[in-house]
């Protein structure tokens, strides 16, 4: 059975982390930078590596999500380069607010890519895909893949119920739900850790995510799990990590208002 690559990458944004209170300067700390390696795996099978990183860009006074992942076995075929997700944003007037978006599908051709520009001065964001530009109006709150997870992040950290979370995607304005569960250990290749599972949806779709985030790693997920139909077909699991101890990220004491 072949991964599709692009949708790998999609969920491997759902890893973001990000920084919360005033505008964003080179002086704020309240991101824990990162770098974490997870292990893909389609229907039990290794198919793929995926690295995602977490940086701030003094230069250009803004936050940086990237996930690389790499395709493995009969899958490399389809998908020979990388697939890349990058999305950059900053933290104004207390919100999240994206400002740019690109996703590289990894194939020879690149037919899924995209790019998403984000203009707050026209309440406007146009995407770029293999069928033109379209043209969607923002609303403060609209979020792209990679800062909808920052908005997520936010609200369990400082206990407020999660979502409901409106995105800007390739085709259409969508919006995602969660829901807080259980907690329990949770063995990884970096080590066994305490987990809070959070189930993620997308109205419309038969596809549910159910992420296990660490609160000893400022949330970040150590295993994230995609469900369709009620059957497992994919999963990342953390293998390694950088950057990130207790205590150290957003999320450690800030509990907001």
């Amino acid at each position: 059975m072949m991964i599709r690559t692009a949708r790998t990458a999609r969920l491997a944004a759902v890893c973001m982390l990000a920084a919360w209170g005033s505008p964003v300067t080179a002086a704020a700390a309240a991101l824990a930078t990162y770098e974490a390696q997870y292990e893909v795996e389609y229907k039990g099978r290794r198919v793929g590596e995926s690295e995602l990183s977490m940086s701030f860009d003094s230069a250009a006074d803004r936050y940086v999500f990237e996930s690389r992942t790499e395709a493995r076995g009969i899958a490399r075929l389809l998908r020979p380069k990388p697939a890349i997700e990058r999305s950059e944003f900053v933290v104004h007037d207390g919100m999240i607010r994206p400002l740019e978006f690109r996703f590289e599908d990894g194939s020879r051709k690149g037919e899924d890519n995209v790019d998403i520009a984000f203009d707050w001065n026209e309440n406007k964001a146009a995407v770029t895909s293999e069928d033109g530009v379209a043209e969607f109006a923002l609303t403060p709150g609209v979020l792209d893949r990679a800062s909808l997870q920052a908005a997520l992040m936010r609200d369990l950290s400082r206990e407020r119920d999660p979502g409901p979370y409106v995105l800007v995607d390739e085709d259409a304005l969508k919006t995602y739900r969660y829901s807080v569960g259980e907690r329990r250990a949770v063995e990884t290749g970096a080590g066994r850790f305490d987990a809070v599972a959070v189930e993620q949806v997308r109205e419309g779709s038969s596809r549910t995510t159910l992420l296990w985030l660490a609160p000893k790693l400022d949330y970040l997920p150590v295993r994230i799990e995609q469900y369709r139909d009620g059957e497992l077909h994919m999963s990342m699991t953390l293998e390694s990590y950088s950057g990130l101890e207790k205590g150290s990220g957003p999320f450690s004491d800030e509990k907001g208002p």
